[in-house]
C-alpha cells in the first residue's frame, strides 16, 4: 500500500521536501474543528459517582451532597462543555448550598476555594488530542487536489509503509521530548499508518473513567478492559465526520502527554517537527496545473537526495529497504473531468529507465506491487518487504 501527503508548490514545502519534515500539528491546527475531538460523557443517574468524586476533595459530606445533586441534574454533559461553563454551574452550586445551609465568611472563602479546586480536578484530568500528520489513500480525488495542493499546482509525495509503519530519518530520530523538569515522553523510531473511519456520531466514553479511581471508584476489572477503554478513545480521535470521506484519510499520531504527572500537557512547535526516511519515500505526482519551473525545482531536490542515498547504499550493517522512484504526472480529462494519473521517469538504483523499454515496464510493475529490495551489510535480497 502507498500512502499519499499532498503539498502546496513554494519556498516552504521545499524546505520541507530538503529537510524531510513532518510536522505533526494540534486539533486547533486542523480545518475540521471537530476533528481530533474525543467525545467524553458524565452519564445520567451517576449521583453517587459524584458524591464520591466531590467528598474526596470537599470532605464536607453536606455540601457535597448538594452539590452533587446540581451535577446529576444536568447530566448529560460532555467534559468540555461543563468546563465551558462551569462558572455558570459553580454559581448555581453556590445557591443550592445557601438555600439548605448556614453560610458565614469563612465558609463562603471556604466553598469558593473548594469549588477552584473540583474544576482544577476536572481539567487535570480532561481528554487530551494529541498531535497529527494527514496523508491519504487516493492520489487521484479532485477535491483533494483543489484542497490540499493549491489547486492542481502542488505536487503529491508518495510513501511505501513498511509493515504498516513510516519510520523517521536513523541519523535525525528524536528518542524522547522534554514536556516540564523531570517529565518527558519517549517517542519510538517509527508511526503506525493508522486508516480514518466516517461516522457523524460517536458513542459517548463514560467521563468518570478519566478520574483517578480513588475519586470514583472506578477501576477496570481486566487488562483487557484497560486496553479496550483506550482503544476507544484512539478510535474517536480516528473518527471524522461522514462529509470528509472524499479524503480517504490516513494519519500519524503523536500522543499528547499526560497532564496529571506535571501538570503540563503541550509540545511546542519545534518537538512537533519530525524527519522522516526518505528511503520511504517512493515517488512523487505532480498537480495538472504546476508550473514547470517548480516542476524543475522539486526535481532537483529529489534527484539530489536520490543520488545520496543510492551512493551510501551497501555502506552500513544496518539492514534498508530500497525501492524505485517514480515521477508522475497528474491531467485533469476533459470528457471524463477526472483526475488521470500518467506514469512518467522511473529511477531504479540510481538510473533512470527509458520510458516504454521492457525493463522499465517490469521494473514498473514491480513498483506498482510495492516491491523493493532489502540490503544488509552488502548483500541483496528481494524476498517481500511487508
Amino acid at each position: 500500500m502507498y500512502v499519499y501527503r499532498y503539498r502546496s508548490p513554494g519556498l516552504l514545502s521545499q524546505k520541507g521536501l530538503i529537510y524531510d519534515e513532518w510536522y505533526f500539528a494540534s486539533r486547533e491546527e486542523l480545518n475540521d474543528p471537530i476533528d481530533m475531538q474525543s467525545k467524553f460523557e458524565f452519564p445520567a443517574n451517576s449521583k453517587c459517582t459524584w458524591v464520591r468524586a466531590i467528598q474526596s476533595i470537599w470532605k464536607n459530606e453536606a455540601w457535597a451532597e448538594i452539590a452533587a445533586s446540581y451535577f446529576n441534574s444536568i447530566c448529560p454533559i460532555s467534559v468540555e462543555q461543563l468546563l465551558e461553563e462551569y462558572e455558570h454551574h459553580s454559581v448555581k452550586v453556590f445557591e443550592n448550598i445557601f438555600k439548605s445551609c448556614e453560610i458565614n465568611l469563612v465558609d463562603l472563602q471556604q466553598l469558593g476555594d473548594l469549588q477552584k479546586q473540583f474544576k482544577a480536578m476536572l481539567s487535570l484530568y480532561a481528554p487530551s488530542a494529541g498531535y497529527s500528520v494527514s496523508l491519504s489513500t487516493c492520489n487521484n480525488e479532485m477535491l483533494m487536489w483543489s484542497h490540499y495542493a493549491a489547486s492542481h499546482s502542488g505536487y503529491c509525495l508518495i510513501y511505501r509503509p513498511i509493515d504498516g509503519y513510516l519510520y523517521q530519518c536513523s541519523s535525525r530520530t528524536k528518542d524522547s521530548l522534554s514536556v516540564s523538569k523531570g517529565h518527558k515522553i519517549l517517542i519510538g523510531n517509527k508511526f503506525k499508518v493508522k486508516a480514518i473511519e466516517y461516522e457523524n456520531q460517536l458513542e459517548a466514553i463514560d467521563a468518570f473513567c478519566l478520574l483517578p479511581a480513588d475519586n470514583t471508584g472506578y477501576k477496570f476489572k481486566t487488562e483487557e478492559d484497560r486496553l479496550g477503554f483506550h482503544a476507544k478513545i484512539q478510535n474517536q480521535l480516528l473518527t471524522k465526520n461522514e462529509c470528509w470521506a472524499y479524503e480517504q484519510e490516513a494519519r500519524l499520531l503523536l500522543p499528547q502527554p499526560s497532564k496529571f504527572i506535571s501538570g503540563e500537557s503541550s509540545l511546542t512547535n519545534f518537538q512537533r517537527l519530525f524527519n522522516y526516511d526518505f528511503n520511504q519515500v517512493v515517488g512523487i505526482i505532480f498537480g495538472a496545473r504546476m508550473k514547470e519551473h517548480e516542476k524543475l525545482a522539486i526535481k532537483e531536490i529529489i534527484n539530489a537526495k536520490l543520488e545520496k542515498r543510492f551512493r551510501d547504499l551497501g555502506g552500513s550493517s544496518t539492514k534498508t529497504h530500497v525501492f524505485d522512484f517514480l515521477y508522475q504526472q497528474a491531467e485533469i480529462c476533459s470528457s471524463s473531468r477526472v483526475v488521470k494519473i500518467t506514469d512518467q521517469e522511473l529511477i531504479s538504483m540510481g538510473t533512470q529507465l527509458e520510458v516504454g523499454t521492457e525493463y522499465y515496464e517490469r521494473q514498473l510493475i514491480a513498483w506498482k506491487e510495492f516491491k523493493g529490495i532489502t540490503v544488509e551489510s552488502g548483500r541483496y535480497s528481494y524476498d517481500a518487504i511487508p
